[in-house]
C-alpha cells in the first residue's frame, strides 16, 4: 500500500482519499509526477505530457479519476491559474472579494470529487450527476476546512465564492453549490462539524435531511440569478420569479453583505424588491 501523504517532491505527494490515495501534480512536474503510477494506471491518462496538458487547458487544477486498488486518480494543480480574488460589477460598481488560502481549497475541492466515489462505493450515494459532484466536493471541502483550521471562514469564503461566481456569469450555475452549502452550514456549527472524523460519516448524517433541489427549480433560479445580477437586464420586473426572491436572499444575502456591508447589501435588495421578502 501507498505510504499515507508521502511527500515525494514540492512539486507532487500523494494524500489518502478513504482507502486509497489521490496523486498530486504541479503541472510544471508532470514528468517526473507520471513516472510514479504503474504503468497499468498511466494507460488510462492521455499518452502525453502535451495531452494532459491540453485537457487542462488554463483551469487552475482538475481532477483525473482512475481504476485501481491502491490509487483513486491524479489531481493536476496549475497554480498560476488559480485567482486569488474575484471581482463582481454590482449596480454599475466594481467590487473585490480576495480568496484566501485559494490553492489549499482548490485542492480540497478536488479532493471531493474523489470522495464522492467513495460514497458510492459505499452505498451512500448512487448515479451521481455532474451537478451532484460539485456539491459533494465542496461539502468535502466544508468539512475538510473546518477540521484543518478549526473555523468556518474558508467554508464561507468558498459559499460566497459560488454566489458571486454566478454573479457575474449564469453558466456558473453548473457550480453553483450554495442550495447545498447553506443546509449544510445551517446545520452543524464548527464543534459539530469537526466532531465527524470522516467525510463519509459527516455525509452519511447528512444526506438522509437534505433536500436537493431539481433541475426546474435550479433553471428557475438561474434565470431570476440573471434577471437580478446581469448588467445587461435593464428592465425592472418587481415581481419576476418573485415565488423565487425569498430563498435568492436567503441565498445570497450575507455575500452581498460581505461585497456592499449591511446598508449597501439592504439597498441592493430593495431595488430588487426583496427586503420584505422574507
Amino acid at each position: 500500500m501507498i505510504w499515507l501523504a508521502l511527500a515525494l517532491s514540492a512539486g507532487f505527494y500523494w494524500t489518502d482519499v478513504g482507502p486509497k490515495q489521490a496523486l498530486v501534480c504541479q503541472v510544471t512536474e508532470l514528468e517526473s509526477c507520471l513516472a510514479n503510477l504503474s504503468t497499468q494506471v498511466r494507460r488510462q491518462l492521455p499518452q502525453t505530457i502535451d495531452g494532459l496538458n491540453h485537457a487542462m487547458a488554463r483551469r487552475g487544477a482538475m481532477v483525473l479519476p482512475l481504476v485501481d486498488t491502491e490509487v483513486s486518480g491524479l489531481i493536476l494543480i496549475s497554480p498560476s491559474h488559480i485567482p486569488q480574488t474575484i471581482l463582481v460589477d454590482l449596480s454599475g460598481e466594481l467590487h473585490s472579494f480576495p480568496l484566501v488560502e485559494s490553492q489549499k481549497l482548490t485542492l480540497w475541492h478536488e479532493l471531493g470529487h474523489l470522495q464522492a466515489a467513495v460514497l458510492v462505493d459505499k452505498g451512500l450515494m448512487e448515479g451521481l450527476t455532474d451537478y451532484q459532484h460539485e456539491w459533494v466536493a465542496d461539502c468535502y471541502l466544508v468539512w475538510r476546512s473546518a477540521r484543518e483550521t478549526q473555523g468556518l471562514d474558508l467554508a464561507w469564503q468558498q459559499y460566497h465564492r459560488r454566489n458571486i461566481d454566478v454573479m457575474k456569469d449564469v453558466s456558473f450555475m453548473s457550480h453553483w453549490t450554495v442550495p447545498v452549502l447553506s443546509q449544510l452550514l445551517s446545520r452543524y456549527n464548527l464543534e459539530e462539524l469537526t466532531r465527524f472524523a470522516t467525510f463519509d460519516a459527516l455525509m452519511r448524517d447528512f444526506l438522509p435531511q437534505l433536500e436537493q433541489a431539481n433541475q426546474d427549480t435550479l433553471d428557475e433560479f438561474s434565470s431570476l440569478i440573471h434577471r437580478s445580477f446581469s448588467t445587461q437586464a435593464s428592465l425592472h420586473l418587481p415581481s419576476y420569479m418573485y415565488w423565487r426572491k425569498p430563498a435568492l436572499r436567503q441565498y445570497f444575502e450575507s455575500t452581498l453583505v460581505s461585497l456592499l456591508g449591511r446598508d449597501g447589501a439592504n439597498l441592493w435588495l430593495q431595488e430588487q424588491s426583496m427586503l420584505m421578502t422574507l
